[in-house]
C-alpha cells in the first residue's frame, strides 16, 4: 500500500503546483499551462498534479478558487480602504487578477470542473455585490452594476498584461461612469 504524505507536505505541494500555474499564466499564457509545464515548474510529477487536483483543469479551478478566497475577498472586505484603493490593490501585483480572469474565462471541457468554474463565477459576482453594497456604489441596480464591475475587472486583467500603466485611465473611466449618472450623485467609495 502506498504511503500518503503528511498534511503539511500535501498542502505545500498543492501550493507549489498552484504557484506554478500563476507564474505560467502571468508570464506566458493559460495556453502554456500544460500538465507537463506545470509539473516541471513545480518540480513535481504529472501524477502529483492528478493526485492533488484530479486533472489540469481541476488544478486551474482550484488555483482560481484560492485567489478568490485568499486575495480578492480579503481585499474587498477591508473597511479602511476606498473602492478605488481596493481595485488598485487587486492589481498590485496584477498576477493574481490576471490568473483569476484567464481561468474564469477558460472553456473547461470536464463537466464537474465546468460546474465548479460556474460556481466560482457566481461567488465572484457575490463578492463584487458585497463590495458595491459596502461602498454604496450602484445599489440602484445592483445586478447590472455587479456585472459591469465584473466585466471591468476581467477586461482590465487582460489589458494590463500588455500595458501595466493603463490602471489609472481605466479607474478614471469607471469613476466617470458612476459619478455622471443622475441617480447616483454621491459615490463615497470613489
Amino acid at each position: 500500500m502506498a504511503r500518503r504524505p503528511n498534511p503539511t507536505l500535501r498542502a505545500k505541494r498543492k501550493e507549489n503546483l498552484m504557484e506554478s500555474i500563476i507564474t505560467i499564466i502571468t508570464e506566458e499564457s493559460i495556453a502554456e499551462a500544460t500538465t507537463r509545464h506545470i509539473s516541471e515548474m513545480s518540480n513535481l510529477t504529472i501524477a502529483s498534479l492528478h493526485y492533488y487536483f484530479g486533472s489540469k483543469d481541476g488544478a486551474l479551478v482550484a488555483t482560481a478558487e484560492g485567489i478568490l478566497e485568499d486575495w480578492i475577498d480579503e481585499i474587498f472586505k477591508k473597511r479602511t480602504m476606498t473602492a478605488e484603493q481596493k481595485i488598485r490593490q487587486l492589481f498590485t501585483p496584477p498576477k493574481y487578477m490576471i490568473t483569476f480572469s484567464q481561468i474564469l474565462t477558460y472553456p473547461f471541457r470536464q463537466k464537474d470542473v465546468s460546474n465548479r468554474a460556474r460556481l466560482l463565477d457566481k461567488k465572484f459576482s457575490e463578492s463584487i455585490k458585497e463590495f458595491l453594497k459596502l461602498h454604496e456604489i450602484g445599489i440602484d441596480d445592483l445586478e447590472r452594476h455587479t456585472e459591469l464591475v465584473k466585466t471591468f475587472l476581467i477586461g482590465l486583467s487582460f489589458k494590463i498584461v500588455t500595458n501595466r500603466d493603463i490602471l489609472n485611465d481605466e479607474l478614471n473611466n469607471l469613476k466617470r461612469f458612476f459619478t455622471e449618472k443622475e441617480e447616483l450623485p454621491d459615490i463615497r467609495g470613489f
